[in-house]
């Protein structure tokens, strides 16, 4: 059976343009055969129409509802979790906006702006047996998996005992 994921995007930027052109393409390209992505709601902070607007330029299918506020977002009946995709000092509020209206949430980084925000978090995802996770893309990414298994087995490299990384990208114009 394919589980349908109902997503509700909270902001309309350029991070959630990425998230949701990426959410939307075939889920067996990444050899998911169990689920499938549905944006049924996307809200704007400043217009309902802003958030019309972002429906219209990805071309998200069926009939997502375009809302003017965060609230009327968390509270749409037809979302299950909901994308936080707003400046770093608001994912706070808006992930526990979305969790108390009993909403999965999967937030951008950084995920709140200290330990303490995160703990609230948690705890209150833990008391409603809510899915709660940042954004983390790497470390999921194909590569980070088979670095992880190769560290772990330790066969293949050995014992690590440091690691250096520079995770920029380069810009190739200086």
């Amino acid at each position: 059976m394919v589980y349908n994921a109902r997503w509700g995007i909270l902001a309309t930027g350029g991070i959630a343009k990425t998230f949701v052109k990426d959410l939307l393409k075939d889920a067996s390209a990444r050899n998911a055969s169990d689920i499938s992505h549905t944006v049924t709601a996307v809200a704007s902070s400043s217009s309902a129409s802003r958030a019309q607007d972002f429906i219209t330029e990805l071309s998200i299918p069926g009939s997502p509802k375009a809302y003017g506020s965060y609230e009327e977002l968390v509270n749409d009946p037809n979302v299950d979790v909901i994308y936080v995709a707003t400046p770093h000092s608001h994912h706070y509020q808006n992930a526990r906006l979305a969790l108390e209206a009993g909403k999965h949430v999967l937030c951008e980084k950084a995920f709140t702006v200290n330990a303490a925000q995160t703990k609230i978090l948690v705890d209150i995802a833990k008391a409603k047996g809510l899915f709660l996770m940042e954004a983390v893309w790497t470390r999921y990414f194909p590569l980070s998996v088979q670095v992880r298994d190769i560290i772990q087995k330790g066969e293949e490299i050995g014992e690590v005992v440091r690691v250096q990384a520079d995770l920029s990208i380069g810009n190739p114009d200086g």
